[in-house]
């Protein structure tokens, strides 16, 4: 139950009791502490309920107690049972700007009912308490970061939770890369390709891509490639947050430049052949040549004929 201005009904309260006879002769009387309420009674063959609406302010916050008095004839009944009034709002989130320029701190806060507990998803724990915040520079990764508070209210022994969530948008300028926008690009003449250049940004920059400052390079349509499409083009991408260029060049290969470059590389085999098949010849006759030569300065001398001894 959760007191505000103005007063709100609280929800009905329900009073069941059983085998009464006459049950038509019942009286039902209901309050709130102090504050006697209006039942609207509904009667069954040998039952009733009873239930009515009440409003309560924040000065009826706390534990009171609810009376049900039936009155039959001579003969009455009470119950008493405890009812605890709070209010625990929803916890406010609150960005500095929810939309701000990439390089710009913000402050997150996150504030709740003074005797509820707090935390903020993704940042540091910090001492329990009604309230938390942290500072952050934006980036272009904190573009739709949602930041939830979570609130925490012991009401009566019992847990109650509440959330909210806020998301910051970063505003940042147009992103070319050689990942999203290759520079090169090597084409078969006649072959059907499609040129892929991804500009990135917020918001999302426009792109174009011309050659010669007139003639566009079809991005992300299927061309069949032709001679008038090589050359190289000055992308540009451009936001309400600035402009980035990137050059792109794009080749054509047509069938007698393979043709020739086969030729190349066949006689850059034979060449290669040739020349290794000589390294070795040349080799294996200096090496006999070496040999020959050891083999000379080796030729033992005949030895001395020694005197015959008388």
């Amino acid at each position: 139950m959760a007191p505000s201005s103005p007063r709100p009904a609280l929800p009905a309260l329900l009073v069941l009791l059983g085998a009464l006879f006459p049950v038509s002769e019942a009286q039902v009387h209901l309050a709130l502490g102090d504050q006697r309420l209006n039942p609207t009674v509904t009667y069954g063959n040998d039952s009733f309920s009873a239930k009515a609406s009440v409003s309560v302010t924040a000065e009826d916050e706390g534990t009171q107690w609810l009376t049900c008095a039936v009155i039959l004839g001579t003969q009455s009944q009470e119950t008493l049972q405890t009812v605890t009034i709070y209010s625990f709002p929803a916890p406010n989130v609150i960005l500095t700007k929810p939309e701000v320029s990439e390089g710009t701190e913000v402050t997150v806060k996150c504030e709740a009912h003074p005797r509820a507990k707090v935390t903020l998803n993704g940042v540091p724990a910090q001492p329990p308490g009604p309230r938390t915040q942290f500072l952050l520079k934006a980036t272009p990764e904190d573009n739709g970061r949602s930041f939830s508070c979570s609130a925490t209210l012991e009401v009566a022994g019992q847990l109650i939770h509440k959330n909210q969530t806020r998301e910051l948008r970063v505003l940042y300028g147009p992103r070319l890369d050689e990942r999203d926008c290759p520079g090169n690009w090597t084409w078969p003449e006649n072959s059907q390709q499609t040129p892929m250049c991804q500009a990135w940004g917020n918001p999302l920059p426009e792109l174009k891509c011309l050659k010669d400052g007139t003639f566009p390079l079809p991005v992300g349509e299927s061309v069949t490639v032709t001679r008038d499409l090589e050359g190289t083009y000055l992308c540009r991408a451009r936001s309400t947050q600035g402009e980035v260029t990137r050059e792109v060049t794009v080749n054509v290969l047509s069938p007698r430049y393979e043709f020739v470059i086969i030729a190349v590389v066949a006689a850059a085999v034979i060449m290669g052949t040739a020349g290794l098949s000589t390294y070795l010849y040349n080799r294996q006759r200096k090496i006999r040549k070496y040999r020959l030569q050891q083999a000379q300065k080796g030729t033992p001398m005949k030895p001395n004929t020694q005197a015959t001894p008388p």
